[in-house]
């Protein structure tokens, strides 16, 4: 059979809270909350709002952040002044725009979490906002501050990250550089320099995707840098993504990172029997602290070894024009078939949005049936090829994880 792969549309850029896009199942609004948390009455709002405005769907993205589905075209553009009046975003456009900041999710409730985390955060926040050159940074273009503890220093990717070195000291990675330990200040404004030289870049491509990109960021601005470490780091233990995961700490994932309102506002319940506060990660999961015992949401995972956690679909047909067939389905029915330590990405097309890094398995949607990659990313090369769904459902159950690899076929 002759594979029929379309390529996909870049757009080069996301839905923002004043930029709103359009989808096959309508408008896409997204609030970018500060450090990655909402209070539960913030999210009581939110669900509402989904189930007032949009379809009542909301994804947890692979930046922490949160998106509504289902809008008009009106809805979403009078979404932004009721984020901003609820304390989600910010009032000016260009600041909102430029702090796609990701923070680690347990900063401040876990005890091996560098403890000035929340601090260096807030800097960089602050210096992002005052940094008007900024403004023409790719809306893709992202910040990380990362204070290692449970979730290991080397788990948050973006553009530019702030890492703990421990005693106050952070460093500065972008791409394959890194540079040397310094206090906080120092590290926030290498950090915008860093990212004013990108700006200056022709057809600069970003580090998180061309880590060759850090090294000519740092030789632009005089800055010498050393090979960057960690950056193997994929995923976190699934046990830490469901569950107990520490003291009074508890997290709950939403499968394939879909919310219903209903999910959010029983998560926003709990969380008023603790701090208060969900913390949201870029692995799908929300985390509540000082909580009596584990909370249980109806149809969000709450145990480490459910194998939904090791899978990644992006909406696929249903709510996606560029996609070329069904995924949250499929998904659902091969996570049982995975074997132990295997990481399965189901994607509509072959830019690879709900998991852009490899997989031990990967079926890509085509116009005429699913290609199936292994130990790659949704652009990869095609191993086999089948008709339909049903196929890659029946190969997935009908062969062992171990022979999937024997038989060179995958």
């Amino acid at each position: 059979m002759t594979q029929r792969f379309t390529p996909p549309e870049v757009k080069g850029w996301c839905p923002g809270l004043f930029t709103p896009m359009q989808a096959k199942d309508g408008w896409l609004v997204r609030v970018r909350p500060a450090f990655g948390r909402i209070t539960a009455a913030q999210a009581i709002f939110l669900a509402q709002i989904a189930e007032r405005e949009g379809n009542g769907l909301i994804c947890l993205t692979n930046r922490a952040s949160l998106q509504l589905r289902g809008f008009s075209h009106a809805n979403a553009l009078h979404f932004p002044e009721l984020a901003v009046l609820a304390g989600l975003g910010m009032a000016n456009p260009e600041y909102e725009k430029r702090l796609a900041l990701l923070v680690s999710p347990l900063a401040g409730c876990d005890p091996s979490c560098a403890p000035d985390t929340l601090e260096c955060a807030t800097a960089l926040r602050a210096a992002l906002c005052d940094a008007n050159s900024l403004s023409t940074l790719p809306d893709k273009f992202g910040f990380a501050v990362d204070g290692g503890g449970l979730f290991t220093v080397g788990l948050l990717k973006a553009d530019i990250t702030l890492q703990t070195n421990g005693a106050g000291l952070w460093s500065v990675v972008c791409g394959n550089q890194k540079s040397k330990p310094a206090s906080v200040q120092v590290a926030v404004e290498l950090a915008v320099k860093l990212a004013q030289a990108f700006v200056t870049l022709p057809k600069g491509k970003r580090p998180v995707r061309y880590p060759q990109t850090g090294q000519m960021l740092f030789q632009a601005i005089n800055q010498l840098g050393c090979p960057a470490e960690n950056m193997d780091i994929a995923a976190p233990d699934p046990a830490m993504l469901a569950g107990k995961i520490g003291p009074a700490l508890y997290a709950l994932n939403a499968p394939l990172g879909i919310l219903t309102s209903a999910m959010l506002r029983s998560c926003a319940n709990h969380a008023r029997n603790g701090d208060g506060i969900l913390r949201l990660t870029p692995w799908h999961s929300i985390i509540l602290h000082g909580m009596p015992c584990t909370p249980h949401v109806a149809d969000m995972v709450d145990t480490g070894t459910n194998p939904i956690l090791r899978v990644s679909a992006c909406m696929g047909n249903a709510g996606c024009a560029q996609a070329e067939g069904a995924t949250q389905a499929l998904a659902k029915k091969l996570a049982h078939s995975l074997g132990a330590g295997k990481s399965l990405h189901v994607s509509g097309c072959s830019k690879g949005c709900a998991h852009p890094a490899k997989a031990s398995w990967t079926v890509v949607a085509a116009q005429n049936g699913y290609g199936l990659i292994c130990n790659g990313t949704a652009s990869g090369p095609v191993m086999r090829f089948f008709p339909d769904d049903r196929a890659v459902e029946d190969y997935f159950i009908g062969t062992k994880p171990q022979e999937r690899i024997m038989n060179g076929r995958v």
